[in-house]
C-alpha cells in the first residue's frame, strides 16, 4: 500500500529554513581567500618603502619551520629547522640534518660555537666555516637574517623583483638568488612563509610554520 506524506504549512517552513541555512553554511565553509587588486608601480614602491619601514626595527625574532638542501652533486638534506635572532646574536637548530640527530649554532659576527649529536662544542671566528666542517654545506648567516624576514641584507643589492602588494618576490645579492613564494601575516607584519634560496653550490628550500616577532616571544623559542 502506497503511503501518502502530508506537509503542513509549518513544516514547509521549516523545511525552506534548514534548507536556506544549510546553503548559508556550505557558503561560509567554501569561502575563497581574498585576492588583493595588483597596485601600479608607483603604489608597488611606495608599499615597498612602508614595508621595509615595518620590518626595519625587527631585532628580536623566531621561527620553526623545515629546511630542504640540495648540492650541485644531486645530495639532499632535510631537517626540522628552530631560529631565534637577537640583534647580531643568532641561534640555529637543525633537528634531524642527514638522519644524524641534531645540531645547534649560536653566536655573533667574529665567533661562532656548533654542537652536533656527533661531536662536542667546536668553535670558530666563523660560522661558516663551522657549517661547512660539521654539516657538509653552508648560509651566509647574517645576510639570512635579512633575507628570512624579506629584506636585503645591508650592502650592494644585485636585483630585486616585487609581488603585486610591493613585497620582494626576488631578489639576487651576495652570489644567492632568493624566490619569496608565499607570506603570512604575523602580529601586523607580513612575512615569508615559503621561500627558495639559490647560489652555485646550493639549493635551500624552507618552510616557515610559526613565527614569533615579540621580545619576549622570541626568547621564549628554545
Amino acid at each position: 500500500m502506497q503511503r501518502t506524506i502530508r506537509h503542513t504549512r509549518g513544516g514547509a517552513t521549516l523545511g525552506v529554513f534548514f534548507v536556506l541555512s544549510l546553503a548559508a553554511l556550505l557558503s561560509a565553509c567554501a569561502t575563497r581567500p581574498v585576492v588583493s587588486p595588483a597596485l601600479s608601480p608607483q603604489q608597488r614602491a611606495a608599499a615597498w618603502q612602508a614595508h621595509q619601514q615595518a620590518l626595519a626595527g625587527l631585532e628580536r625574532w623566531a621561527f620553526e619551520g623545515r629546511v630542504a638542501v640540495k648540492d650541485t652533486q644531486q645530495e639532499s638534506w632535510s631537517a626540522s629547522l628552530r631560529w631565534r635572532q637577537r640583534g647580531d646574536g643568532f641561534d640555529i637548530r637543525l633537528a634531524g640534518p642527514f638522519g644524524q640527530g641534531a645540531a645547534q649554532l649560536s653566536g655573533k659576527p667574529g665567533y661562532a660555537v656548533i654542537e652536533t649529536s656527533e661531536h662536542a662544542a667546536l668553535s670558530a671566528s666563523s660560522a661558516e666555516a663551522l657549517m661547512q666542517e660539521q654539516l657538509g654545506w653552508a648560509v651566509p648567516v647574517q645576510g639570512f637574517r635579512h633575507w628570512l624576514i624579506g629584506l636585503p641584507a645591508p650592502g650592494v643589492v644585485g636585483r630585486h623583483a616585487l609581488d603585486g602588494a610591493g613585497r620582494l618576490s626576488e631578489l639576487e645579492q651576495d652570489g644567492w638568488q632568493i624566490h619569496y613564494d608565499r607570506y603570512q601575516e604575523v602580529d601586523g607584519l607580513v612575512l615569508p612563509r615559503k621561500m627558495t634560496l639559490e647560489n652555485a653550490r646550493l639549493r635551500v628550500r624552507l618552510v616557515i610554520d610559526d613565527w614569533a616577532v615579540s621580545a619576549a616571544e622570541a626568547d621564549d623559542v628554545v
